[in-house]
């Protein structure tokens, strides 16, 4: 279609079917058109055309295919022009042809078809921007035919149904003096059979060398045509083995959800389950880095380094590695550039931890929805050279994350809405494939990871999309939190203290009561009910914070429902009674005792040897490292000693203070790009009146050729199709030459032709193309 037809088609639409376009196309008005020829085109460009094609579904995607294909083969059937809904409907088995009509029109208002009284016509743009390979066929015969490899058979008389193809299989296999027995020409038939009924949803195949008995038989046949390396599926033996059709049914409707509705009740449950499990994990990860978590040079945490954290946290290294990239998406966490360390954010980690617990989780997942990362559960980037994906790594950005997970919550939405408690995998994914078949193409991989990462933060429980999960489909992730609120059990604050040593949280514990608990006992395994274990080297460690003896059993005695047990009792007194004979300080460190023969002890200790230790006086002990290294190192020589803290040593010392202050102040630019926002432009009412006011007061331009955009669209179908042009190009001194060439290649703004009256080939910037019109076949 030309570009001065297109400019005048548009112009005599009405006002409303132009508001219709521009809300369909919202681009074609971002920034405004000055006249009609300039929105031709505009609606013309590539980069509009694909945006436009993306967001139509399978059955709209599939009418401008079949409008492709039928293009190219006007002679397969009698039912009319081949752009006519009565062949559309034909090409489609039978379909409804008020069905095909009403695509049509669809497609019409987005100026993606014209039509011209019963005949639809495909706009040249519109045909680039398909690809070569419409409804998964070939391309003709004629254009597979110039530069065929060797051992390509006749491509002149290719048969016209399936029927046909068979018989013309059979008899070539009989050819072939290598076929052998009957039996292995029936066996040969049928792997030839399957091989055509793959190449039908993709008609391009890799070819062995030397190719086998049934590459070999497609190729002698025709039904394959050799290009270098590979071999295509002709158009015509495409259509013949489909009976003329395009092999798939036209439904508008999307695909039905399958499996067994998943109970109200059991996706509820499992839903606050895992919200649960997943604020206790990140409160325990904030605590296993606050000493900092380094990274590589390359970015990101390494695999060692996780793995450790790992272990700190009691979770697998994939778990682990998806809450570092939850807590940093949440601002919980930061990069400090001066040491290229991750450090918890002391402010915001701080309130979040004073936060109740519905508030905690819409932090988290406005932090995920927000996120410009790909899912650390799903495909690594094709550029990670580690094989595996790393957390924080800088190869996992990416912009549009935002609007994947928007768009899997929006389909999983309609999903349930259509079919109440259905499981969402696989659900989702084929109403994504039906939905925006060309978007889905793309980022198909990242839908069960995705569906993974939302049944951890509750948005889907058993399978299923939860009520919270729907209202944050929906944008409203305040009233989620408000029904997450209502629905948690409240927290408990007591537990149960047991003889063996251990106390059991029968519930979700209280965040305050958890870290206090937490600082005196190891905190055992996940679940409703939690277990703490009390030991001697846990007592210590609260000891250490600056608790005292008669401070924990009291703690104890206050949030327990029953006696504190007299053997936790016996532990806390007796580690109270020992952790005063050694003491450490610093100054690098000291180590005091009024026992000599202690000191004697661990001054030959060799497990101590890394403390670099020099006797002063018979009680007094100095070393070559801090207090706290000190103290790790006498506890792991089973030594225990009281440390010291300085007077003014509230929190970290100073240059880690510094350090975190610097962190903070750097997460104003983030660590990570900031994601392009999936906000869909949609022009306002005013907007809209303005623009089609400044249309219609715009001066009726001259008929002219067709525009760039559109002959190079024009050179590029003729380029795969071999056919002849008449091109109109201007040389240095703006003088016009008209000439009937063969276009052979467009690349790099370049286009190669044939010239067949001089039987020459000549190259053309595409700068200097004035229009490019299509010889009509004979």
């Amino acid at each position: 279609m030309r570009a001065a037809t297109l400019t005048d088609h548009l112009a005599g639409w009405p006002d409303d079917r132009l508001e219709r376009l521009f809300a369909l196309r919202p681009d074609l008005c971002h920034p405004p058109v000055p006249d009609f020829a300039a929105l031709a085109a505009r609606a013309s460009t590539q980069m509009s055309v694909l945006r436009a094609l993306d967001g139509l579904d399978r059955a709209h995607l599939d009418v401008l295919e079949a409008l492709a294909v039928l293009s190219l083969v006007p002679g397969t059937h009698d039912a009319g022009p081949a752009g006519s809904a009565v062949r559309l409907a034909a090409f489609f088995q039978d379909a409804a042809v008020d069905t095909v009509e009403g695509l049509l029109e669809d497609l019409a208002g987005a100026a993606l078809v014209v039509g011209h009284g019963p005949d639809w016509q495909l706009p040249a743009p519109v045909a680039t921007a398909l690809g070569p390979h419409p409804l998964a066929f070939g391309r003709p015969a004629a254009v597979l035919a110039d530069g065929a490899g060797a051992g390509t058979g006749d491509l002149a008389d290719l048969p016209r149904d399936r029927a046909g193809t068979l018989k013309l299989l059979r008899r070539a296999s009989r050819e072939n003096v290598e076929a052998g027995t009957e039996d292995q020409q029936e066996d040969l038939l049928t792997r030839a059979a399957a091989a055509l009924e793959a190449l039908q949803s993709s008609p391009v195949a890799r070819l062995p060398e030397p190719p086998g008995p049934v590459h070999d038989l497609l190729l002698r046949t025709g039904l394959l045509v050799r290009r270098d390396r590979l071999g295509e599926h002709p158009l015509e033996a495409g259509l013949a083995w489909r009976d003329g059709t395009s092999g798939r049914p036209l439904d508008r409707r999307p695909p039905p959800a399958t499996g067994r509705p998943v109970p109200g009740a059991l996706s509820r449950n499992a839903a606050l389950a895992a919200i649960g499990d997943l604020l206790r994990a990140c409160a325990t990860l904030l605590d296993a880095v606050t000493p900092g978590l380094p990274t590589l040079r390359s970015g990101g945490v390494g695999v060692r380094e996780l793995k450790r954290l790992a272990e700190a946290t009691g979770s697998s290294p994939e778990d682990t590695a998806w809450l570092l990239e939850l807590v940093a998406a949440a601002g919980l966490s930061v990069l400090d550039p001066d040491t290229s360390t991750w450090r918890p954010d002391t402010a915001a980690v701080r309130d979040w931890r004073r936060s109740d617990r519905h508030v905690q989780w819409a932090a988290l997942t406005a932090g995920w929805l927000s996120s410009g990362r790909a899912p650390m559960l799903g495909p690594p980037p094709a550029e990670s050279t580690g094989g595996a994906a790393r957390a924080l790594a800088p190869d996992r950005n990416r912009p549009d994350a935002p609007r994947l997970r928007a768009a899997l919550l929006e389909t999983a939405r309609d999903v349930s809405a259509d079919h109440p408690g259905s499981p969402l995998d696989p659900a989702v994914a084929e109403r994504q494939r039906w939905r925006a078949p060309r978007q889905s193409a793309r980022t198909a991989g990242f839908t069960p990871a995705l569906l993974a990462e939302a049944e951890r933060l509750g948005l889907t429980g058993a399978g299923a999309l939860t009520e919270a999960g729907a209202l944050v489909a929906a944008g409203h992730l305040d009233q989620a939190a408000a029904a997450v609120g209502q629905a948690l059990p409240p927290a408990v604050t007591t537990v149960r203290l047991q003889g063996d040593l251990t106390a059991v949280a029968p519930g979700y514990l209280d965040p305050e009561v958890d870290r206090r608990l937490a600082g005196m006992a190891e905190a055992e395994g996940d679940g409703a009910a939690r277990v703490y274990r009390f030991s001697d080297a846990s007592v210590h460690r609260a000891l250490d914070a600056g608790s005292t003896a008669a401070e924990l059993e009291a703690f104890l005695a206050g949030h327990s429902d029953d006696e504190v047990p007299q053997s936790l009792r016996y532990l806390i007194r007796d580690v109270a009674r020992r952790h005063g004979l050694l003491a450490a300080g610093p100054a690098a460190a000291w180590l005091r005792s009024e026992d000599p023969g202690l000191l004697d002890a661990i001054v030959a200790d060799p497990e101590m040897s890394g403390a670099q230790l020099e006797r002063l006086a018979p009680t007094v002990v100095v070393a070559g490292v801090g207090p706290r290294e000190l103290h790790r190192l006498l506890a792991a020589a089973g030594h225990r000693a009281a440390l010291h803290r300085a007077e003014d040593e509230d929190g970290p010392p100073a240059e880690g203070r510094q350090r975190a202050r610097r962190a903070v102040a750097g997460t104003e630019a983030g660590a990570f790009p900031e994601p392009v926002r999936a906000v869909r432009w949609s022009p306002s009412e005013e907007e809209l009146a303005a623009q089609i006011a400044r249309l219609r007061s715009a001066p009726t331009p001259a008929p002219t050729g067709p525009g760039t955009e559109e002959a190079v669209a024009v050179l590029r179908q003729a380029a795969a199709r071999r056919a002849r042009v008449d091109l109109v190009t201007v040389d240095q001194r703006g003088r016009r030459q008209s000439r009937r060439v063969v276009p052979l290649a467009v690349a790099g703004g370049r286009v190669r032709c044939l010239v067949p009256d001089q039987d020459a080939e000549t190259v053309v910037p595409l700068h200097r193309v004035v229009s490019a019109d299509a010889v009509p076949v004979p």
